[in-house]
């Protein structure tokens, strides 16, 4: 998915774990982690063409990566002054969510993510989403908006970001349903008419 959406979403995690007691500054913290797996791009320019298409999304987009990534952010967070006060271990699940999210929301898209990374290159895309796409983001800021300008202790503030995180990802489960769908009216069709099919694949 585009930056935007991703910031978006990892501010919405730090919100739910960390807002409480840090208000917006649990936005900002969610949002930068929220973008860490997209800096492999800045390896990019080492690489030749095909080297780069396997580089982005690749390691930095793996499940073993959101793991360790989410151990050594605890271990800086512990000695920031922002985070120092809170557990490790709320800590660690806010960091690696904010990690996973970004890796899994990628999943949804036709390029998809290596995420088991190093056991196995294979992609893991489920080609339902764009990589734009403002029906699963304008929901999700909107509640993260909504919120930044409630009060840290307010319960409405934390309804609004509910809000955008359970619109947002009933839009994905309905990509899916989506999908499925156009899969099975396709198969039909093909069948009706007695052609054989060996492949199919249906994208955005």
């Amino acid at each position: 998915m585009d930056s935007l959406t991703q910031a978006t979403l990892g501010a919405a995690v730090g919100e739910v774990l960390l807002g409480k007691k840090m208000g917006n500054k649990a936005l900002l913290l969610g949002a930068v982690v929220g973008t860490i797996p997209d800096l492999d791009v800045l390896l990019i320019p080492f690489y030749n063409e095909l080297e780069k298409i396997s580089l982005h999304r690749g390691y930095s987009h793996s499940i073993i990566f959101c793991f360790l990534g989410a151990i050594l952010l605890t271990f800086l967070f512990k000695k920031w002054k922002w985070t120092s006060d809170f557990g490790r271990s709320r800590l660690w699940l806010f960091s690696f969510l904010a990690l996973f999210t970004h890796v899994l929301l990628d999943a949804f898209t036709s390029y998809g993510t290596q995420l088991f990374l190093p056991f196995s290159d294979q992609r893991v895309s489920f080609d339902s989403i764009g990589i734009i796409d403002p029906f699963y983001t304008l929901p999700l800021l909107t509640g993260l908006v909504g919120a930044a300008f409630k009060d840290k202790n307010s319960t409405a503030r934390r309804w609004w970001n509910y809000a955008g995180l359970i619109i947002s990802s009933s839009y994905l489960v309905f990509t899916l349903i989506n999908k499925q769908s156009i899969e099975q009216i396709f198969a039909q069709n093909f069948k009706e008419k007695s052609i054989p099919i060996e492949k199919m694949l249906t994208v955005p």
